[in-house]
Order: C-alpha cells, then structure tokens, then sequence
C-alpha cells in the first residue's frame, strides 16, 4: 500500500546534513498549491539557523497564491494598494471610502505598512491598535481596527494568512456613554421661537432647518439633501434618497446612494412639516441647480460641517443649551416616537436604523413608516 501524499501546502519532516564546508542544509519536501511534491531547501553556519531559514520559508510558501500576486511575503503596503483597488469598486458611499483611505494612510500604514503579511501576527496588530488608542481615542482605534481587519481579510482570501489576526485582538475599551438626553417640549418651543428672534439664525438659515429635523428625525446631511422632487405634499411624505457630504477633490457634493438599505426610507411628514416644505419649494426650488430645501446662499449643496457650525453659534447664543448638538434633534424625535407607544419596528422605519423592505410599494408597508409617526411630532396644542 503506497503512502498517502502530503496535504495541499504542508510539509514533510526536517532533514539536515552537514556539508564539506561544515554549513549545514535543511531540507523538507513542501506539496504546493498544483499538487507537486518538491524540495524546499535553506542553509545556515549551525542546525539551529538553518532550521530556522527553512521554517520561515516553508511559512512564506504556505501563504504563495499560483499567480503569486498576494502572499506571506507581500508587504502590508502592497497588499494595500491592491485592497483599495478592490474597496474602489465596492457598494460603498464615498464617505466612507474616503474615511477607510484616509485611516489606511494616517494609521495603518505608518505603523503596518513595511511588514510582511506573514509578520502581522495578533501581538503585533494588538499593539497596534492599543497605540491608536493612546494616540488618538477609541473611536479612531475601532476605525483602524476595522479598516486593518478588512485589509487582512484579504490576505487570508489569497491564502498569504490562515486567519485574520485582527479577531484575536483585545476590545477596544469604550468611553463612558452618556445617557441620550433629547429636548423637552417646553424645550424644543423656546429653543425655536428664540432662534426665531435671533436675526442671526435667521441669516444663517438655522430655524426652518432645526425645525425641520425636529418635526423629521432625519440627520443633519439627509436633511441637506433633501430635494424638492422628493416631497411629496399631496400624499404628505419624504423620500429620504441622499446626503449632502463632501468628497476630496470636489467640495460638497449630493450623495444619491445611501451608505446601507436602511438608509432609504420614505417617511410620513406632519401637517407643520409638510407646510415648511411647501413654503421651502416655492422660494427656494427655483435657486438652485438641485431643487435643495436648504442650499447654501448661493444655491449649492450646504456642507452639514458648515450647517453644524452655524447651529453650534447659534446654540452659544442661547442660554441652557450648550447640551444640544445637530443629533440631539434625532434622540429627540425618538424619544417622542417612544413615548407615542410606536413600537420599535415603527421607529426604526421611521429613523433609518434597520433595513426595510425593498419590495412592497413605496407608500405601503414597511417601505413607508408609520403615520403615527407623524401624528407623535405635530406641535402640542
């Protein structure tokens, strides 16, 4: 009975024979990616070095791929490059590409680039990662840390690791979270008829927007990229199909992709809301190249940075609520969702959290959130 061949891409036992110079050979017979068993050799001035000349090599053969494009011995900054090649062509917003490049060349590859892939073991990622988090905080560690997972995800799809070593590293330790405070209604009412007074706001085209966000629960860059001929008045719904964001090397920009299926929704509008828009569309539709509900002065798409920035000036003014910021509006809305008795199904097609049904009919069903929704944000008489 013949003896079974060794499996796909390990190797056989270690043999060593000193040479007439006395340098020491270790040779094991490695059955690579095609099927054939060959001899894979290293030297070295004692057992020992050539032994561990030839395990590195056995290692690196390990992770070879048959075109040999990604492999063991491929620096993290190459495998980088073919990745982004890949993310390019990804369903994703362009935020977010353009967050994934820019944490891959201020974190990763100042600290990962110049390694091989095989030397990205978990106490080296691990270290990484806890010096991210010293640096720079949790938030910018869990991004490093997703980014250098999806990064060696790849390596282990072309066979160069045999598992993604982000996985065995520690949790990224959380800052303390505040409990989510949303404005009262006595609060939401001064807070907007003082914004009213302030001719500041005003110029800065800050109240319709807040009320806007208070009455929709949408966020601040949907808000942004809000159009006209995504209102519907007559059946009194929004469409909410895009954001306002900005892309490197073109400013502001309307993003008509949601980053996920939940971030496409079309909502109910409440009576006060539905007005806002009517009046928006009649003085504001015909000024712009988009048809947007709040562009800037000039007709173009308004950053939500620069939008948060006036709001925040704004807020300065107004004595009590320094708490406040542009998410603030959203917890808001779903508080009241809460407290309306909706239930968390309703909510969350209402904010976008979950995905919702693609295929029932844009007014109907779970494609359109509740009409309860709208009822629970009408001003309080």
């Amino acid at each position: 009975m013949s003896r079974p061949p060794l499996p796909v891409g390990t190797a056989g036992a270690i043999g060593f024979h000193r040479m007439s110079n006395g340098v020491i050979r270790a040779r094991a017979l490695f059955r690579d990616y095609d099927g054939i068993t060959r001899p894979v050799t290293r030297y070295g001035h004692s057992k020992a070095a050539a032994e561990r000349r030839l395990k590195i090599a056995l290692r690196d053969r390990r992770g070879s791929t048959r075109d040999d494009k990604i492999a063991a011995a491929t620096r993290v900054r190459d495998l980088s490059t073919a990745w982004l090649a890949e993310t390019n062509d990804a369903e994703l917003s362009d935020g977010t590409k353009d967050l994934d490049r820019r944490t891959l060349t201020k974190h990763v590859l100042p600290a990962l680039g110049g390694l091989q892939i095989s030397e990205c073991d978990v106490p080296t990622v691990d270290r990484f990662l806890k010096a991210v988090r010293t640096r720079q905080g949790p938030s910018a560690a869990k991004t490093a840390k997703s980014v250098t997972s999806l990064l060696l995800g790849m390596a282990v799809r072309h066979g160069a690791l045999s598992h993604n070593p982000v996985t065995g590293t520690a949790e990224i330790p959380r800052r303390a979270r505040k409990r989510p405070r949303a404005l009262t209604h006595d609060e939401e009412a001064h807070l907007l008829a003082t914004f009213r007074a302030d001719a500041l706001a005003v110029a800065d085209d800050i109240v319709d927007l807040t009320e806007f966000m208070l009455g929709t629960g949408l966020r601040i860059g949907e808000a942004l990229g809000v159009r006209a001929t995504v209102v519907d008045l007559d059946a009194g719904v929004l469409e909410v199909n895009a954001k306002a964001t900005y892309k490197k090397g073109h400013g502001a920009v309307l993003e008509e992709r949601p980053k996920t299926a939940a971030g496409w929704r079309i909502i109910a509008l409440p009576d006060h809301i539905a007005e806002l828009c009517r009046r928006r569309t009649t003085h504001t539709w015909t000024h712009n190249e988009h048809g947007l509900l709040f562009p800037t002065r000039t007709g173009a798409v308004r950053l939500p940075t620069n939008a948060d920035r006036a709001l925040r000036k704004a807020l300065n003014r107004t004595d009590g609520y320094d708490w406040v910021t542009s998410h603030t509006f959203r917890k808001t809305v779903a508080t009241r969702l809460d407290q309306a008795g909706l239930t968390a199904r309703e909510i969350a097609d209402h904010l976008g959290h979950e995905e919702p049904s693609m295929t029932q009919n844009v007014y109907m069903g779970r494609g359109v959130a509740s009409t309860n929704a709208a009822t629970a944000l009408s001003p309080t008489k």
